[in-house]
C-alpha cells in the first residue's frame, strides 16, 4: 500500500501517518464538533459495468484492514518478503522503511478483483473519512481542517493498492473552538500530485446545508474535482489521463472520525487500541450512524462541462 495525496497548504506529514486505527475522538471535542459541521458530502461515479452490479471504490474505514487475514505485511525486499499475516495497527505504525500492506489481487492486471474485495471489505459499514486540524508557522493564527479518504485500490494510469486523497479547509483561525464560529476562507482538492482550491462561496465550489463542500472523485484515481465533468490533464510521475467525473450519481454522506493533532498521541492511541476496543467501536457506529451512509440523491444532474485541463 501506497499513500499518494496532493497536499493543498497546510499538513502535518507525521500526522498523516497516525490515520492509521487512531480513535475517534471525544464527540464534544471542538474538533470533533469543527470536523461534523463541515464534513464533505461526496458524489461518485458508478462501478465499471463489466465488475457487475455493486459500489464502486468507497472511503474506506481503514479499520478494516488490521487484523484481516486477507492482508499481508511485506518487507522491503522483493521476492519471499511476507513478514506477517493480518497485521495489526501496531505493527503498521512502527514506522519501518519500505514495509507495505499487500492486498489480495494483482495490482498490474486488476480485473474487477480489487472492487469486488472493496465490496466485501465495506459491506454493512458507513463509509470513513478521517479529520485532522493541521497549523504551520507560516501561517499564524490559522487553522486548516483536512478530511482524508482511503480507497483500497487506484484503477488509473499508475495503477496501485491504497490511495490516500484528501481535501482542506482553511480557516482565519487560531483554534478549532475559535472556527466553530467562523467559515473557512478557502478549499482545496487533492489532484494526483496537485490540487485545485477556490474561495468558499465561489461559484465553482458547491456547498450542501451552508457547510458541507461536494466533492466530485474522478472514476478509478479519486482525485478530487469541484464539479461532474471530463477532466484532461497531465503529470510528470503519471503521464496524461482524463479524469471522469460525470454520472456521479451515488452521494456519500461519510462517517467522520477524528484523530489527534499531536503525531505521538495517535501513535500511542492507535498502538494500543486492542481487538475488543474495535469491536466496541464497530458495535457503537452501527448503533449511531444516523444519516451516515449512501444515498441516491435527488438533484437534477449537471451536464459535463467541456473538458478542462487542470
Amino acid at each position: 500500500m501506497r499513500r499518494r495525496a496532493g497536499l493543498i497548504a497546510v499538513v502535518g506529514a507525521a500526522a498523516v501517518l497516525a490515520l492509521w486505527a487512531a480513535p475517534a475522538a471525544a464527540a464534544s471535542s471542538p474538533v470533533a464538533a469543527l470536523a461534523a459541521r463541515f464534513a464533505p458530502v461526496i458524489r461518485l461515479v458508478g462501478a465499471p459495468a463489466e465488475c457487475g452490479p455493486g459500489e464502486p471504490y468507497v472511503p474506506t474505514d481503514v479499520n478494516l484492514l488490521f487484523g484481516n487475514s486477507e492482508v499481508g505485511l511485506r518487507g522491503p525486499w522483493g521476492g519471499g518478503d511476507l513478514v506477517k499475516v493480518a497485521p495489526s495497527a501496531a505493527d503498521v505504525g512502527r514506522g519501518l522503511f519500505g514495509y507495505h500492506l499487500d492486498f489480495p489481487g494483482d495490482a498490474l492486471d486488476p480485473g474487477c478483483g480489487y472492487i469486488d474485495w472493496s465490496r466485501r471489505l465495506n459491506a454493512g459499514r458507513p463509509p470513513t473519512v478521517y479529520a485532522h486540524v493541521a497549523t504551520d508557522p507560516g501561517y499564524p493564527g490559522q487553522i486548516a481542517l483536512q478530511y482524508w479518504m482511503f480507497y483500497v485500490y487506484n484503477d488509473w494510469n499508475n495503477l496501485h493498492e491504497g490511495d490516500w486523497e484528501m481535501i482542506q479547509l482553511n480557516f482565519r483561525a487560531p483554534t478549532a473552538e475559535a472556527a466553530l464560529t467562523a467559515h473557512p476562507y478557502e478549499v482545496g482538492y487533492s489532484q494526483h500530485t496537485g490540487g485545485e482550491k477556490a474561495e468558499w462561496g465561489d461559484t465553482k465550489l458547491e456547498i450542501l446545508h451552508a457547510t458541507h463542500p461536494v466533492v466530485y472523485p474522478a472514476a478509478g484515481s479519486h482525485a478530487n474535482f469541484f464539479g461532474s465533468a471530463l477532466y484532461l490533464g497531465s503529470s510528470g510521475e503519471q503521464g496524461v489521463g482524463c479524469d471522469d467525473t460525470r454520472n456521479a450519481d451515488l452521494q456519500i454522506t461519510p462517517q467522520v472520525d477524528t484523530i489527534p493533532s499531536d503525531a505521538t498521541e495517535a501513535r500511542v492511541q492507535g498502538a494500543s487500541a486492542t481487538a475488543s476496543a474495535k469491536r466496541t467501536a464497530s458495535c457503537a457506529k452501527a448503533s449511531s450512524r444516523g444519516d451516515v451512509g449512501r444515498s441516491w440523491p435527488k438533484h437534477p444532474r449537471r451536464s459535463a462541462r467541456s473538458v478542462s485541463t487542470r
